[in-house]
C-alpha cells in the first residue's frame, strides 16, 4: 500500500510539472494561475501546497526539472563513478545534452530560456541549489582531463567555452530561423556533437598543455585584441 501511495504522489507531482511547465511557456508565469495549473491536471488546489509548498515552491521545482531534463544529477554521479575515462564521460554529457537540445527542447527549454534572458527572483536559489551541483561534476572531469586544479580559473573558462555552444543550441530551438538550424538540417545531430567534442577537446589540450608550461600564450599568431604578435626567436 505504501509503495502504491507513494507512486500515485511522484505521477501527481510530475503531471503537475508537466502542466505547469507548458501553461507558464504559453501565458508567462505572472499570468499563471495555480487554480488553473490545478485544473488542467485534474487536482486539487491544495494539492500544489502539498508536493511544492505555494506557488515560489512550485515554479523552481519548474525551473530545476526543465534543467534536470537536460542534465540529470543521478546520471552525472553515475557517470562519475563509472569506469569510463574522463575524455569519455565528457562525451557521454555532451552528446546527451545536445541530442536532447536539437531533437526535443519542449517546454523544459522555454522555461529556462525565459529565466536566463529576464532573471526573477528565484534565479539565485536555482543557480546554487540546481545548477551549482552539476557544475561540480563537471569541474571534476575537466580537471581529470587538463589535470588543472578544479577551483583554478582556467577551469572555469574552459566551462564557458564548452557550455556557451549549448546555451546557443537552447536558444536556437525556439522556432525562430538561425544559422544553427541550417547546420542541424545540413549536417545532422551526429556531426555537429562530434565536431563539438573535437573543438573542445582539442582546446582543453591546449589549456592544458599552456597551464603546465609546455606551450605559451606568444605561440599563437594573434594577441587578445586581434594584434600580430612578434614571436621571440
Amino acid at each position: 500500500m505504501i509503495r502504491r501511495r507513494r507512486s500515485d504522489g511522484e505521477a501527481t507531482r510530475a503531471q503537475l510539472l508537466e502542466t505547469a511547465g507548458t501553461l507558464i511557456v504559453e501565458q508567462g508565469f505572472a499570468h499563471t494561475t495555480n487554480k488553473a495549473i490545478a485544473e488542467k491536471a485534474g487536482v486539487d488546489l491544495a494539492t500544489i501546497n502539498y508536493h511544492f509548498g505555494g506557488r515560489a515552491g512550485l515554479y523552481q521545482a519548474v525551473l530545476a526539472e526543465g534543467h534536470r531534463h537536460f542534465i540529470d544529477i543521478a546520471a552525472l554521479a553515475a557517470l562519475d563513478e563509472s569506469d569510463l575515462e574522463p575524455r569519455a564521460k565528457l562525451a557521454s554529457i555532451l552528446e546527451q545534452v545536445m541530442v536532447k537540445l536539437m531533437k526535443e527542447p519542449g517546454w523544459q527549454a522555454q522555461v529556462f530560456i525565459s529565466e536566463v534572458v529576464a532573471p526573477s527572483i528565484n534565479m539565485e536559489d536555482f543557480f546554487q541549489t540546481v545548477i551549482m551541483p552539476k557544475e561540480m561534476y563537471l569541474r571534476k572531469i575537466l580537471h581529470q582531463i587538463t589535470k588543472i586544479p578544479e577551483d583554478d580559473l582556467a577551469i572555469q573558462r574552459c566551462m564557458m567555452s564548452i557550455m556557451a555552444p549549448l546555451l546557443l543550441l537552447l536558444v536556437s530551438g525556439n522556432g525562430t530561423p538561425n544559422p544553427m538550424q541550417q547546420l542541424k538540417e545540413v549536417d545532422g545531430y551526429d556531426e555537429l556533437v562530434k565536431h563539438h567534442l573535437r573543438f573542445s577537446l582539442a582546446g582543453l589540450d591546449a589549456i592544458s598543455e599552456e597551464y603546465h608550461g609546455k606551450t605559451k600564450l606568444g605561440d599563437s599568431n594573434f594577441g587578445l585584441h586581434g594584434n600580430r604578435i612578434i614571436q621571440e626567436k
